[in-house]
C-alpha cells in the first residue's frame, strides 16, 4: 500500500508536467498558422527559433503555476473516486487550460489566442496526463488485474 501511494506520488507530477508540455506543443502546432509565410527569409528562421524556444520556455514557467492549481484539484479527484477515464482526463484538461485563460486579460490587438486552441491544448494535455497516469488513478491495485481464473457456468 505504502508503495502504490509513493508511485502514484512520483506518477501523479509527472503526467502533469508531461501534459503540460505536451499541451503547450500543440498549442505551438495550432499558432504554427498565424506565422505566415517565412520561408522566403532564411536568416530569420534562425531568429525565429530562438525566439520561439525562448517563447516556450516563457510559456511553461508562467502557464504551469496558473493551470497547477485547477489541474491538483483535478487530478486530487481522479484520484480519490480512482477514475481511468480518457474522457475525464481529456475534458478536465480543457478545463484546466481554459480557466486560468478566460480570467487573462486580452492583448491590444484581441486575444493571441482563440478559445478553441486552447481547449484543443488543455484537451491534448489531459489526454497526456490519462497516458503516464490516469490509466492507474487511485489506489485499488487490482481493479484493472486481470482475473486469475474465468468465471465459471
Amino acid at each position: 500500500m505504502l508503495a502504490r501511494i509513493a508511485a502514484r506520488l512520483i506518477v501523479a507530477p509527472l503526467g502533469f508536467t508531461l501534459g503540460l508540455l505536451a499541451g503547450v506543443l500543440a498549442l505551438a502546432i495550432i499558432s504554427a498558422n498565424h506565422f505566415g509565410d517565412v520561408s522566403l527569409f532564411p536568416d530569420e528562421i534562425v531568429l525565429l527559433g530562438v525566439d520561439m524556444t525562448i517563447g516556450a520556455w516563457t510559456v511553461i514557467l508562467v502557464l504551469g503555476p496558473l493551470v497547477a492549481a485547477p489541474a491538483i484539484v483535478a487530478v486530487l479527484i481522479g484520484e480519490m473516486f480512482a477514475i481511468r477515464s480518457w474522457a475525464y482526463y481529456a475534458i478536465a484538461g480543457a478545463a484546466t487550460a481554459f480557466a486560468p485563460w478566460a480570467l487573462l486579460p486580452s492583448g491590444v490587438d484581441g486575444a493571441l489566442f482563440t478559445a478553441a486552441d486552447i481547449l484543443a491544448c488543455g484537451f491534448v494535455g489531459g489526454l497526456v496526463h490519462w497516458l503516464v497516469a490516469g490509466r492507474g488513478a487511485g489506489l485499488d491495485a487490482g481493479a484493472n488485474a486481470p482475473a486469475d481464473r474465468p468465471p465459471s457456468a
